[in-house]
């Protein structure tokens, strides 16, 4: 078992923030709830549950957002790329304070996923806004399912 702080989607320990509002079951993961940090960066942004889901606009992902070459989008068509921004900014500035080093973050996520994300809505290799951004910060990111 792991006895750094690491960061961990929220969703995973079952926490109510899924875009749908649903719960899930919570995980097995590696890591015990005291060393856990929980974060939902789409909470963070301010983003309300329930909302419709969201995902990329093209294959870029998380990477192209950061990049200027990818939006986030809601099923519905707002826009939603700078809350998407503002939560991922804010879950970097949590991992530096406490030090964080390594994720278990949620697959296909807009956020969060660290191999698999839905670009418009099919599955498609890639990372979330989140994901990326850690990556690019030295952060391990692990995806769990």
């Amino acid at each position: 078992m792991c006895k750094e702080k690491v960061i961990v989607s929220a969703c995973l320990f079952g926490l109510r923030c899924r875009y749908n509002g649903k719960i899930l079951e919570k995980r097995d993961l590696p890591v015990k709830r005291e060393n856990a940090i929980l974060v939902c960066p789409e909470m963070l942004a301010g983003l309300k549950i329930p909302r419709t889901p969201s995902f990329f606009t093209n294959e870029g992902t998380g990477k192209g957002v950061w990049e200027g070459k990818t939006r986030v989008v809601s099923r519905d068509g707002e826009d939603r790329t700078e809350e998407f921004i503002k939560g991922s900014k804010k879950a970097l500035a949590i991992a530096k304070k406490h030090g964080v080093k390594k994720a278990y973050l949620k697959e296909r996520s807009p956020s969060c996923g660290v191999n698999v994300v839905y670009v418009m809505d099919e599955r498609k290799k890639g990372s979330g806004v989140t994901a990326a951004l850690f990556k690019d910060n030295g952060i391990e990111v692990i995806g769990i399912d």
